[in-house]
């Protein structure tokens, strides 16, 4: 039987056994968000609660965003082992498939987020405190970000007319470009072969057939487990990167959360986390300084 250090190899694995002890499955989180109409009239009696209220919600959002993306990739990773451990090469292929774009989605949506928050962490506290009573403090792009993640689809007709921008999906291409900046090693060789697979195309007719010459076809239904150790050996070195690209944005985002006063918002275990290798939390820290 195989598991996540035999498939991914043993830096995939204790990456993964770290993101397990977050036990994040068992969190009791509760959101709740305030009607459209309901926050327009407050904020126009009271600009204070009104901003409040805001930058509250989106902290939420990013709880919410960072929990259910690792919770996500997790899953996938896990569907993969199971696959592989089936011999079921359409499975694993759908299953790896949904890891990259999961991971796409993940640095999509939270890139930004733990940065933009600890940036501005002196002034959203004040908002929290309720007291820029007389400042306009929002962002809509953190906001629009946070929205997408959790709403963006593929629109009806209808749904065009009156969805805001933030609820329309993009191409999968355009999330799988934010993988090859950050250069995921083979991501888009790797995607396009599940793809041909999952779709279906050719390879998953090929997959029952061998032809010595080309010509003659006879059946061969026992290639799974052959073509799954060709991924698994071909793009070992793309899975660690998409564990990084998968867990990393989150764990961020919800470190930085860690600084704010919103407890029911906090994941004490990342405290004792030594994040200073990854270069991107060095930034946070510099801009939350003593916090």
């Amino acid at each position: 039987m195989h598991d996540t250090k035999s498939l991914f190899g043993p830096s995939s694995a204790q990456f993964i056994e770290i993101i397990d002890q977050l036990a994040l499955a068992k969190s009791k989180a509760k959101y709740s968000f305030m009607a459209v109409d309901d926050y327009e009239r407050v904020l126009r009696e009271d600009f204070g609660r009104g901003t409040q209220v805001y930058w509250n919600e989106i902290l939420a959002r990013a709880h919410l965003t960072a929990v259910v993306a690792i919770l996500r990739s997790r899953h996938w990773i896990s569907a993969v082992v199971a696959a592989t451990n089936d011999k079921n090469l359409l499975a694993f292929a759908a299953a790896l498939r949904g890891l990259i774009e999961s991971s796409a989605d993940t640095q999509s949506a939270l890139g930004g987020i733990a940065i933009s928050l600890a940036e501005n962490h002196a002034q959203i506290s004040r908002a929290l405190s309720g007291t820029l009573s007389n400042q306009c403090f929002l962002s809509k792009e953190i906001e629009d970000t946070l929205i997408h993640f959790k709403y963006a689809r593929h629109l009806t007709k209808a749904e065009m007319a009156t969805a805001p921008l933030s609820h329309k999906a993009l191409q999968v291409r355009q999330y799988i470009e934010g993988l090859e900046k950050g250069q995921v090693h083979k991501v888009t060789a790797c995607y396009q072969s599940l793809c041909d697979l999952t779709h279906p195309g050719a390879s998953s007719v090929w997959m029952w057939l061998t032809s010595e010459n080309g010509v003659d076809l006879e059946l061969n239904p026992n290639q799974d487990e052959s073509a799954i150790t060709y991924y698994l050996t071909e793009y070992r070195d793309t899975f660690l990167e998409l564990m990084m690209f998968a867990f990393n944005p989150a764990v961020l985002t919800l470190n930085v959360l860690n600084y704010f006063p919103l407890q029911t918002f906090h994941t004490p275990a990342l405290l004792d986390w030594n994040l200073s290798g990854i270069p991107l939390w060095q930034k946070c820290q510099s801009k939350l300084g003593n916090v």
